[in-house]
């Protein structure tokens, strides 16, 4: 056996050696590789054959490989790295030195998870003809029983050779075997080197996930804190409506209450005025002394609701509705603004009917409405003119009462009953007696009335005069 075949044996045993280590220190992993076909040359080699590959200089080495799963491929040749990202399942080799060469074949996907390494040993040759005697061995495996035994005694030798070659290397094997230390090495090293860069990877891809993670909890965070913020806004905006409304129905109860207000003192003032102007019996100063006291109550009633609705921030209570007879109601207004009729000389009727069915009310605001009604009728009336309350059930199918003031003064104009009932409203009649007028006691009127499911109208014509009616239900 020639110096260099001994060479190749040995350096193909140690190359198993080091494939098997290869492996074993690779952790596995679920990519599969294999070689599908080998051809050299133009001659397609049978599977058996791939182990002991031996081909001239001058000849192509075709390699086909196949993975279970969609991966890129990296080649080596000899620990040198050929193709690093191979799209093809095939590598061609051309123009080899001669000796025995290692081809690595390593399949890895774009997470960089890679398979175990494939590895191939052949050798390059000057000739052809020392590769023959191993194919003819395996083309007449068997065929003859003194080829058995012969065979196996030349296994034998070639075995103790092999090891004698191991034990006893000249310095060119030295250098040989030194030189495959070194390749090894140097492929442990590019193997762990590979190894620390995916590992590394691997950390970074986590903390990247973990970074994902982190900003997909940041997001549903603002994401709940936009829904709570939309949520807050709806409720400010619903509380700035609900605050509107207050102030409004503020300004509307203030209005209400200072023009009450302003009624029972004008009478308060008149009947001072009669007490100072004329000579009055004893009955007479009853009477008056009668009305100044519940005018007085009047005024402190106003002045306690008022208190009570600024201390609590909130708009008018609501009506406090009961049963009531309608005609007591009737009387007493038209009692209090009897000294007031007096005083400017109007002549003052009551034609209130003796009978009404009772009303549910509230009794104090209809008195309210009822007291407006009489005291702008006097106060607008001239001397010596009509004044006259008058009452009767309208319709008994629909169950309704009503309440007329009726005057025989200066009337309204077209333009007057337009505006009549209007907040605020000053009409072109001017009071009789130098008494003001705000232009809301009509509106507190209407304002009561139709809280109560009942409405008001005014009938009216200039020089003639005007009726007031309110319209109450009743069960």
């Amino acid at each position: 056996m020639s110096q260099k075949t001994k060479r190749n044996v040995a350096a193909i045993i140690i190359l198993w050696i080091l494939q098997l280590t290869i492996i074993l220190a690779q952790n596995p992993n679920d990519i599969t590789l294999k070689f599908t076909a080998i051809q050299k040359g133009a001659t397609t080699l049978l599977q058996s054959e791939w182990d002991n590959i031996s081909l001239t200089s001058e000849e192509t080495l075709y390699i086909g490989f196949v993975s279970n799963s969609k991966v890129f491929y990296r080649i080596s040749l000899d620990g040198v790295l050929l193709e690093p990202k191979l799209i093809e399942s095939y590598y061609t080799l051309k123009n080899l030195q001669n000796g025995t060469h290692i081809f690595k074949l390593v399949a890895f996907t774009e997470n960089f998870t890679e398979s175990d390494p494939l590895l191939l040993t052949f050798t390059v040759e000057d000739k052809k003809a020392e590769a023959q005697p191993v194919e003819t061995v395996q083309e007449n495996k068997f065929s003859d029983p003194i080829y058995v035994y012969g065979l196996a005694g030349l296994s034998a030798l070639l075995l103790a050779i092999v090891v004698i070659l191991l034990i006893k290397k000249s310095p060119r094997e030295k250098k040989t075997s030194t030189r495959l230390v070194e390749e090894l090495a140097d492929l442990k090293y590019s193997y762990k080197r590979v190894k620390e860069e995916l590992n590394q990877k691997i950390e970074e891809n986590e903390s990247l996930k973990s970074k994902i993670q982190e900003l997909d909890y940041n997001v549903k965070t603002l994401e709940k804190s936009n829904v709570h913020l939309v949520e807050q806004k709806e409720k400010l905006t619903e509380a700035k409506a609900k605050l509107e409304i207050l102030h409004i129905q503020k300004e509307e109860l203030f209005a209400m209450a200072i023009h009450d207000i302003k009624n029972p003192a004008s009478a308060i003032r008149g009947y001072i005025e009669l007490l100072n102007s004329y000579e009055l019996n004893a009955n007479e100063q009853q009477e008056i002394m009668v009305s100044l006291v519940a005018s007085s109550e009047d005024i402190v009633k106003l002045s306690q609701d008022m208190c009570t609705i600024i201390a609590k921030a909130m708009p008018e209570p609501k009506l406090k509705l009961c049963k009531a007879s309608l005609k007591d109601l009737v009387d007493d207004v038209f009692n209090q603004n009897a000294s007031y009729a007096k005083a400017k000389k109007i002549k003052y009727f009551n034609k209130n009917a003796n009978e009404l069915p009772e009303v549910n009310m509230d009794t104090e605001k209809i008195e309210e409405a009822l007291d407006n009604l009489v005291n702008n009728a006097i106060k607008y009336a001239p001397p010596e003119t009509v004044v006259e309350i008058r009452t009767y059930v309208k319709d008994l199918n629909k169950k309704t009462v009503v309440v007329e003031v009726k005057d025989n003064g200066v009337g309204l104009s077209d333009e007057d009953l337009k505006r009549s009932f209007q907040k605020g409203a000053v009409l072109s009649a001017k009071p009789t007696g130098l008494e003001q007028s705000s232009g809301l006691g009509l509106w507190i009127v209407k304002k009561i009335i139709e809280e109560h499911g009942g409405k008001v109208w005014v009938e009216s014509k200039e020089g003639i005069g005007s009726t007031f009616a309110i319209e109450l239900p009743y069960e």
